[in-house]
């Protein structure tokens, strides 16, 4: 259930703390002094889209936090798989900071988290109704959905097998239309020249994929052959070829140190390294003149090498960066000549698997109706239950099953049909049911779906539309009711569903220094009676209204 709702610098709202009670929550108040400011935040905290015109006139950021206590079961399963530890307390805080640029930061107990996870989460902790989902179930295109929701746990499994299924088959399908890829045959032979075209030019390069490196390497030195050799033939003059050369002169020195070694043993290590020196400078020297002697600048190898590299280049440019790269598209390219040459058989084999799929798809559509006929004959009967306790006693109700060609879903095209009055055909409820009657019917399927999913708090924004009298007081009896088990927050214009408020809010709207602002207050008793005296009345109240409105909520608590 939500504990406290916080605001600052929504809308009308320059800073706003509401502590909602346990029970049935209303909040009543004048037409646009911001009641629906109250959902919006709430609808922010569990990530509804950030409309930037939501916050305030003239700020640059605002906040929306909320504050629940929840022991639901999945609920703390979804958190816990994105690394949140629930406090012994169960409480959650889901703040949403605002910009003035668009930009909105969710948080879940001080932690930064996407968006798609405060929705994820939202459905086990509270359900908002608002008068634009009236309009989602006149749309016969979203029963299915509802009648799979209440039917959640019993029809899943039977779901993931037909899906599975159904992928399999799509995919088959799929493969099927790209084979037949509307080519004539004029087409498919340009392509099979133009593949075996590509495939022999690939094949005659004899690539290696370590052949290219070698080349580069080999092509430098080819191009700077003369400075080579005479690099060479200078450093090795220098070091032991010349008349003066660094041998012969640290010969000299090895020489010098040896006459007198005997006498230090610092100096006789002296001798030693020098000695050393020389012989390794001795066999540099000889691997130096041997590599220049061996040096072979044939002209005709050099231009093999480029003309190699330039052969390599032009692959590299048609197929791919590396020859490795060119290697995968030979491999590549190979398989779609078999694909094209196998097409005809592979064609009948695909027609054949289809035909045996979309057997087996049938089946697993067809108990997947069966099962959904079995959760309708319950949700029938949930719904007529619920209508009748909400004064609708003539109401009947069936989904009604038609087929349709295979999707995703199965193969089941479903419709709530309805009649609320004796004597009248069971008719589409978009056909049938007035604002009012679509209001009582909103009221029982949520009540049946948040039992089922173990919501804690249950949201209507003006539930009332359309009804008044007598089904209005039914209807504030049957929020109460709901009130015993759940927590309920209902904005409404009417009197008769404000008096069954265990705590009532009024909101009201003020100028001041030609700024507006929105404010909530908590009601006692008195204020209470003189709020409902003002839905009755507006604003010419009169003793006999507020004995009216006494009256009412007596009459909302039994004591009449």
């Amino acid at each position: 259930m939500i504990l406290e709702l916080y605001m600052k610098n929504c809308a009308l709202v320059e800073e706003l703390k509401l502590e909602i009670g346990n029970n049935l929550n209303i909040l009543t108040g004048e037409t646009g002094s911001g009641k629906s400011i109250i959902i919006d935040a709430l609808g922010l905290c569990l990530g509804e889209k950030y409309d930037r015109t939501f916050l305030r006139n003239g700020t640059e950021k605002g906040i929306v936090q909320a504050v629940f206590y929840s022991e639901n079961k999945r609920l703390s399963k979804i958190l816990n798989e994105n690394g949140f530890d629930i406090d012994d307390d169960n409480t959650i805080i889901i703040t949403r900071e605002i910009y003035k640029d668009g930009k909105s930061i969710p948080r879940i107990n001080g932690r930064v988290v996407k968006v798609s996870l405060l929705k994820e989460i939202a459905s086990s902790l509270v359900d908002i109704h608002s008068q634009h989902q009236n309009q989602i179930l006149y749309n016969k295109d979203n029963h299915l959905e509802i009648l799979d929701l209440f039917g959640k746990k019993e029809l899943e499994v039977f779901k993931k097998d037909y899906q599975k299924a159904y992928e399999e088959y799509n995919n088959l399908k799929s493969e099927l239309k790209i084979l037949n890829e509307n080519k004539n045959d004029f087409e498919i032979e340009r392509e099979i020249d133009l593949i075996k075209f590509q495939l022999n030019e690939i094949e005659s390069s004899n690539l290696d994929k370590d052949e290219y490196d070698e080349l580069l390497n080999k092509r430098d030195i080819y191009r700077n052959s003369e400075k080579i050799f005479n690099n060479l033939n200078v450093s090795y003059n220098l070091l032991y070829g010349g008349s003066t050369n660094i041998v012969d002169m640290i010969g000299n020195v090895s020489k010098e140190l040896s006459y007198i070694s005997n006498f230090d043993n610092k100096i006789e290590e002296f001798s030693a390294e020098v000695e050393r020196i020389m012989y390794e400078l001795q066999d540099i020297s000889r691997d130096i003149r041997n590599y220049k002697e061996n040096i072979n600048f044939d002209e005709y190898e050099f231009q093999s090498v480029e003309a190699r590299v330039d052969e390599i280049n032009n692959l590299r440019r048609k197929y791919g960066d590396t020859i490795e790269d060119i290697l995968i598209y030979y491999e590549k390219m190979n398989n779609r000549l078999e694909q094209i040459l196998g097409k005809d058989e592979r064609v009948e084999y695909l027609k054949n698997e289809i035909d045996k799929k979309e057997k087996v798809l049938l089946e697993k559509a067809k108990i997947l109706t069966n099962e959904r006929k079995k959760i309708a004959l319950n949700l029938e009967k949930f719904i007529v239950d619920e209508l009748i306790s909400l004064d609708m006693k003539n109401s009947l109700f069936k989904v009604c099953f038609e087929d349709k060609n295979l999707n995703i879903d199965g193969k089941d095209n479903i419709e709530f049909m309805i009649s609320f009055n004796l004597g009248e055909k069971i008719k589409p409820i978009s056909k049938t049911a007035s604002g009012g009657e679509m209001s009582r019917f909103m009221l029982s399927l949520k009540t049946i779906l948040s039992n089922i999913y173990d919501i804690d708090t249950l949201v209507f924004d003006e539930i009332d539309t359309g009804i008044s009298g007598i089904a209005a007081q039914i209807v504030g009896k049957k929020l109460s009711d709901m009130a015993q088990n759940k927590q309920i927050i209902c904005i409404t214009h009417l009197p008769q569903i404000a008096a069954y408020a265990d705590t009532h809010y009024s909101i009201e709207k003020t100028t001041d220094k030609n700024r507006t602002f929105t404010s909530i207050k908590k009601l006692d008793e008195v204020k209470k009676r003189d709020e409902i005296s003002r839905l009755i009345a507006g604003s010419n109240i009169t003793e006999k209204t507020i004995e009216h409105a006494k009256e009412i909520i007596k009459l909302s608590k039994g004591s009449f």
